[in-house]
């Protein structure tokens, strides 16, 4: 009873920090979009170009991009070259996966190093307008790559699994 309590809670916890990724990818894009228009219509409308928005708009984008990579988008609908991959069976598809899923597990943290080290780097730069400080700002790298590496943890522990049809 315990362990189908504790796995139901694990799934609807899941669940619940899914549709929270998912609603903070959107509002990011809201922001993005929102400060696109307001920059649109200052510089059209008003002929007053402000620079905030162009900051604002590109900090937004990046967040988005890179969040939508990390939490949103699953392992599977990344952009991938799979010619080879459809025409083989289900268990060369499994070793693919396997092989593909390690290589990237592997290269993703190594990543984490020179990346941490880039943020730290960052500490003493700030954005030109609204002077935040740029760790802030490409901080969002590393919740894509640490985003990605649990991704592909999973991936990898659901394609080592007894049910790795589903993972492939």
């Amino acid at each position: 009873m315990a362990n189908i309590l504790s796995k139901d809670m694990l799934l609807a916890t899941g669940r619940l920090l899914k549709k929270a990724a998912d609603a903070i990818g959107v509002l990011l894009f809201l922001f993005a979009f929102g400060g696109f228009i307001v920059q649109i219509f200052y510089r059209y409308v008003m002929n007053a170009p402000l620079l905030w928005t162009e900051e604002i708009t590109m900090i937004a984008f990046i967040w988005t991009v890179f969040w939508a990579a990390a939490f949103m988008t699953p392992v599977q609908s990344h952009v991938s070259f799979d010619v080879v991959y459809d025409v083989v069976n289900p268990r060369t598809r499994r070793m693919f996966s396997i092989i593909s899923m390690l290589a990237l597990f592997i290269s993703f943290v190594l990543l984490v190093p020179a990346t941490w080290d880039y943020l730290q780097f960052l500490t003493r730069k700030k954005s030109s307008v609204l002077r935040l400080p740029m760790y802030w700002i490409y901080g969002c790298y590393m919740l894509f790559i640490l985003g990605f590496i649990v991704q592909a943890a999973y991936r990898l522990y659901g394609l080592l699994s007894q049910k790795w049809e589903k993972y492939i």
